[in-house]
């Protein structure tokens, strides 16, 4: 193995996400958070990566797992692992995974570390551990992955262990930027998180300069991430308030970025509209009614023969538009089901061959476990990849 990722919350996504981009035959399941790769890190492009929050690189694989061996091979070795070209004061910061540790413990190691190189004439400045893993924010503020920075990840294997170099970390601010600071929002129509904007997009892995159309665009989250990821963005909606907010909001993304891929949007309703030209969709749908609190069996029932008759209009009239090869990735509603600890979805699913389509399956992860959604939301989104049949 050569590289490692640890996984974002919807652990399941995440995976779908890097064998839709990779293949499955290059990724080895470590743990439920961390995955290994033959890739080398620098043939990965990690800022389009909506799932998963960490890439390392591996520096070595350690035939044991017992805490004492591995803290002294650190302490042996640590002056080897952070010898760099760069001047000034190294940051260094550690985080462990699967070890049965104290954060005692931890620190004793950061200390130990300190010491050694100093003796070995290197300044360092460690950062103090809360827990056993640096959280994103003291890795982006720190800069542990700039020219001076390091966190050196220790993970527990069933051979053994694992020493990475975390070579990139998600950057919540850059999320956070294009989420809360858009000009134009509306909670109402709901409010597509920009990281599932990406997977969706990645899950459909799109040819190079691909037309990316979303018929549902609302106020144009999917297509600023199609056009931060190098694709063409195409996208419609009923409304044309949401219209013009889409166009607000790419207006708005053009000045902080250097996009070079033109975008179109119009009104257009998704249930019977003819589109121009386009090589893939990914989008969220109809999400139906929005609640605050759990819904009586009667109303949800109503609600989601609503959302599946007109989800299935919209399949049956952009059938015969999409490319006969082009993927469609859809975010459909999904409900809480609180009594059987699952999600009630919807029909059309056991329809979906006589809609004319095929439903494209993973060799990492069931197929119908893709489900977004947070703790205390009632509506969930259910992921499927779709092409024509």
């Amino acid at each position: 193995m050569k590289s490692l990722f640890l996984l974002g919350r919807q652990k399941d996504i995440a995976l779908a996400e890097l064998e839709s981009l990779y293949g499955y035959e290059n990724f080895n399941l470590i743990s439920n958070d961390i995955v290994g790769s033959n890739i080398d890190v620098d043939k990965i492009d990690f800022n389009r990566l909506g799932g998963s929050v960490k890439l390392a690189k591996i520096i070595s694989t350690l035939p044991y797992g017992d805490w004492n061996q591995v803290e002294r091979y650190i302490e042996d070795n640590i002056a080897s692992m952070t010898n760099s070209p760069h001047e000034g004061k190294l940051q260094l910061g550690f985080s462990t995974f699967g070890f049965n540790i104290r954060i005692e413990q931890l620190k004793k190691l950061s200390l130990n570390a300190k010491k050694k190189l100093r003796n070995a004439k290197q300044s360092v400045r460690m950062i103090p551990n809360q827990s056993l893993q640096l959280n994103s924010a003291q890795i982006i503020h720190n800069k542990l992955t700039g020219p001076r920075g390091m966190e050196l990840l220790i993970i527990r294997t069933r051979e053994g262990s694992i020493i990475g170099q975390t070579v990139q970390e998600q950057n919540i601010d850059a999320y956070s930027q294009r989420d809360y600071n858009r000009p134009y929002r509306d909670a109402r129509v709901g409010m597509l998180p920009p990281k599932l904007a990406q997977v969706l997009i990645n899950l459909a892995n799109p040819k190079e300069d691909a037309i990316i159309l979303d018929p549902f665009c609302g106020t144009g989250v999917l297509l600023q991430e199609a056009l931060l990821d190098g694709f063409q963005a195409y996208g419609t909606d009923l409304e044309p308030r949401m219209i013009e907010y889409s166009k607000g909001n790419l207006d708005w993304l053009r000045n902080l970025y250097q996009i070079r891929h033109d975008s179109v949007v119009e009104v257009g309703d998704a249930l019977e509209y003819e589109w121009t030209d386009f090589d893939a969709v990914a989008c969220e749908t109809y999400l139906g009614q929005a609640y605050s609190t759990y819904p009586d069996s009667a109303r949800l029932k109503t609600n989601i023969q609503n959302c599946d008759t007109i989800i299935k209009k919209f399949l049956r009239n952009i059938h015969d538009q999409l490319p006969k090869n082009g993927k469609m990735v859809l975010a459909l509603p999904a409900w809480e089901d609180r009594i059987n600890r699952n999600f009630i979805t919807l029909p059309l699913l056991d329809q979906l061959d006589e809609l004319g389509y095929n439903r494209l399956s993973f060799s990492i992860i069931n197929n119908n476990n893709l489900f977004y959604h947070r703790q205390g939301q009632i509506v969930a989104r259910q992921i499927i990849v779709l092409t024509r049949n």
